[in-house]
């Protein structure tokens, strides 16, 4: 997938996931207002929108959030072949970027091709199995 499209499908996948969160804060909202005109509260004592969303603040993490997954986009394009890959991975990015972070080294991350190799026989053992059980003696 070329890079454009990869840092644009990512942080599609940032807005994705921004959008879902700020939907979680309108129900919680929804939630909280039915709750209190069930207890028949007045019209003037009900939540507000503003004790639920912060626009400064939420702005600012959706605007981080989609530069996450941009970035993410951006950084695992090569490995990257269909669309909808890549909003995962822009919508996972802060998850991915952590753990890429974390990383002893970055040769370690990228430098891998698959789990290491497990340790052979010692100069100990006199034999060492085959598949198909039989031995092979060592010389």
């Amino acid at each position: 997938m070329e890079w454009n499209a990869s840092i644009t499908y990512g942080a599609l996948g940032g807005l994705v996931v921004e959008i879902v969160v700020f939907y979680g804060r309108i129900a919680a909202w929804q939630t909280a207002r039915h709750r209190a005109l069930a207890k028949n509260r007045r019209r003037d004592r009900l939540p507000r929108l503003d004790k639920y969303i912060d626009p400064p603040s939420d702005a600012l993490a959706a605007l981080t959030r989609l530069s996450l997954g941009a970035g993410a986009g951006w950084i695992f394009h090569p490995q990257l072949t269909g669309a909808l890959a890549t909003v995962a991975v822009g919508a996972s990015a802060p998850a991915l970027l952590r753990q890429l972070g974390s990383a002893r080294t970055l040769q370690a991350v990228l430098g891998s091709s698959g789990p290491p190799a497990p340790p052979g026989p010692t100069s100990g053992d006199a034999a060492a199995a085959v598949p198909g059980g039989s031995e092979v003696l060592e010389s």
